[in-house]
Order: structure tokens, then sequence, then C-alpha cells
């Protein structure tokens, strides 16, 4: 009975705005608290940085704070990121992933691949 109360309760909180406010909120924070680890960084070192106080960063990494587009892009290049903003329709269910962009590979290789992606082609081609 309690796990069907508790279900009623969340779709329920799903109707309301603020349910997905504080999920945007925690989202962010989620995600910039996984930066900031990767970053090495201390908090005071991040509030340094910002100008701020090692206590609003903790509130930040809380979700306990009611961001601005400006607070949200300081705060992620701070940690060495960018913030991306993304709609969709709510019946889309949305999953981003990151692709990590290399140095350019030298002209050789690169050569490589177009031969072996042309005799692909041709494969196919004849096949059909």
């Amino acid at each position: 009975m309690a796990l069907k109360s508790f279900k009623k309760l969340l779709a329920d909180a799903k109707q309301r705005d603020s349910y997905w406010v504080e999920k945007a909120k925690l989202d962010f924070s989620v995600a910039l608290n996984r930066l900031f680890e990767k970053s090495g960084m201390s908090q005071k070192a991040l509030a340094e940085k910002l100008g701020t106080s090692p206590a609003y960063i903790t509130k930040v990494f809380r979700g306990d704070v009611n961001f601005t587009i400006e607070t949200m892009t300081k705060l992620t290049r701070a940690v060495d990121g960018q913030l991306h903003i993304h709609i969709a329709p709510k019946q889309l269910k949305s999953h981003w992933f990151d692709v990590l962009q290399t140095q350019e590979q030298p002209e050789e290789i690169g050569n490589e691949w177009k031969i072996a992606g042309k005799k692909t082609n041709d494969r196919i081609s004849t096949a059909a």
C-alpha cells in the first residue's frame, strides 16, 4: 500500500511546476559537482575564483539556490565546463552524452579511413 501511495504522490508532484524547478536545480547541482570533483579544486578555491563565500558554494552543491542563467554559466565555467540548456517535448525522454573531441589525427590516418570507407561503400553498392 505504501508503494502505491508513493507512486501517486510522485505522479501528483510531477503535475506541478515546483517539482520540475527543483529537479532542474538538483540536476544542475549534480552535474556541476561531477565537474568540480574532476577539477581537483577545493570549495574554498572555487569560492575565491567566483568572488563568493564557501558557504554559498555548499548551498550550490545542495541545490539550495535559485539559479539564474548567468550564475549557472559562471559556476560551470569556473570548473572548466560549458552550460547547455535543452528544451524538448515533454513526451520525449532525453538522455545526454558527451563526446570528447581529441586532437586532429595526422592526414595519413584520415586518408586510411577515407579509403576504408570508400571500399565499404563500394561493397554495399555492389551488394544492392
